[in-house]
């Protein structure tokens, strides 16, 4: 039984260390999407933390090639154009960017939608991308010349999901209006409302031979419709929670969708039989990549890299991926004001010296500093040329007007707090956990009942 036990703890550390060197790291902020390049050796993932990343993995542990960080906000969108060489990445700041991976540079960003963009395609040939946003508009923009084209109006609500047919002679966008619609890409009319769900569509995705899509929507259920006819003629089972991720990959006929409880489900394209499912407990998955060797995948949630799942051959111990309570995450044992440092500042801010590549700058010894002086971030020009020092009035200004009035232009995301309590009790938690320059979890221990923070709850 020694032996055994041995044995398996053995197995189990190979497999802890094999997982992790798969994983990608580099992210500061929860991953939002995920796309494998055509060739099957790099990788693009948006994150919360305002970046893109671009990595190659085509050796035996993946390397960051480039971080894009030019956003205002989430990334929530990336994708390839054909070839690989250059990339589109869509934000909450309400942009789609173009970038030369070569290059490392911005090319071109395309701006006209008034709300956060979700979800950004590309046509099969690469001449255009259409974007979908929360504005209640999907946008095709021509990557050929830089210019806008046409917009895409009817939706009654959020679009959640938009793509091109594989002829690109048309648009598919499903929406939280539980409508699926297609449009003409050459002036952007409306062609006919496709289907009508009970629930809002999350996503949705075009099969080859441009005859039917596959969808996925809030209550769970997962179909494929007929496009001509409207009809769905296969119902696949369904996920318990939102289907939040999609993908498709034609050489491997294989289709995969997530969910919102950690549920990861690999089908057959052919026979539309469920051929394999991965369980992560920790979250939902928003973002979905096959390998190019179909015998792995990746996968984008909740935690600040993406996962690695080794779908065949199945290991013996499959490892579910993630810790809990997540730094943003925690709810008891810790003080009032450490709990809304917790829930409010820590998916965007450090309290160590080096700031971990999260969304906003490190807090160590913020108090004190001066706003946008810290080196090597990129600040929004708003808050640049504001001549703020940080300070408990100035902190407790910020919260107590938003960050959108009291330094309006901000990237910051707005954490308007109306109970002046919270606010007391944050800026007391912050004013000592930001000078030792430990981590956050550190500072709960240490500070986290200090005098003003309230009882733990």
């Amino acid at each position: 039984m020694k032996v055994l036990a041995l044995l398996l703890g053995f197995i189990f550390a190979i497999s802890l260390a094999n997982a992790e060197g798969l994983n990608l790291h580099g992210h500061g902020g929860p991953v939002k999407s995920i796309v494998v390049s055509p060739d099957g050796s790099r990788v693009l993932s948006g994150s919360f933390d305002y970046s893109m990343i671009y990595w190659d993995i085509s050796g035996e542990q993946p390397k960051i090639i480039a971080r894009f960080d030019d956003h205002e906000a989430a990334v929530n969108s990336v994708a390839f154009l054909p070839g690989g060489e250059m990339a589109l990445s869509a934000s909450d700041d309400g942009t789609v960017a173009l970038w030369d991976l070569r290059a490392k540079k911005l090319r071109k960003r395309f701006e006209g939608h008034s709300h956060k963009v979700v979800k950004i395609a590309v046509s099969g040939d690469g001449a255009l991308a259409v974007s979908a946003a929360w504005d209640r508009t999907a946008r095709i923009w021509d990557l050929h010349n830089l210019k806008p084209g046409p917009v895409l109006k009817g939706h009654s609500n959020t679009i959640n999901d938009a793509v091109f047919s594989n002829d690109g002679r048309f648009v598919f966008t499903a929406g939280y209006d539980g409508t699926i619609r297609q449009w003409r890409t050459s002036d952007g009319a409306l062609e006919r409302m496709v289907y009508k769900h009970g629930w809002g569509v999350n996503v949705v995705g075009v099969l080859p031979g441009d005859k039917d899509l596959i969808f996925g929507t809030l209550d769970g259920f997962v179909g494929i419709l007929d496009i001509t006819s409207g009809e769905v003629g296969t119902i696949l089972k369904p996920h318990e929670r939102p289907v939040l991720s999609l993908a498709i990959d034609e050489r491997l006929k294989m289709v995969a969708t997530g969910g919102g409880n950690g549920r990861i489900t690999v089908w057959d394209m052919q026979t539309w039989g469920e051929k394999l499912n991965h369980e992560n407990p920790y979250g939902p998955v928003w973002g979905l990549a096959f390998a190019h060797d179909g015998k792995d995948m990746f996968y984008a949630s909740l935690d600040d890299n993406v996962h690695h799942w080794q779908m065949q051959p199945a290991k013996p111990f499959e490892l579910a991926q993630g810790i809990l309570p997540r730094r943003f995450q925690l709810r008891e044992g810790i003080g009032l004001g450490a709990r809304q440092f917790a829930r409010k500042c820590s998916v965007c801010h450090t309290l160590t010296p080096d700031g971990a590549h999260r969304a906003g700058p490190t807090l160590y010894k913020v108090f004190g500093r001066k706003a946008g002086a810290i080196e090597g971030y990129s600040y929004s020009p708003a808050l640049i040329g504001k001549a703020i020092v940080w300070s408990e009035e100035t902190i407790e200004q910020l919260f107590s007007q938003g960050p959108d009035v009291f330094v309006p232009g901000t990237k910051m995301p707005l954490q308007k707090m109306t109970n002046a309590a919270e606010r007391d009790a944050l800026i007391s938690f912050l004013k000592k956990a930001s000078e030792t320059g430990k981590p956050a979890e550190d500072a709960y221990a240490r500070f986290g009942q200090i005098e003003g923070s309230g009882e733990a709850q």
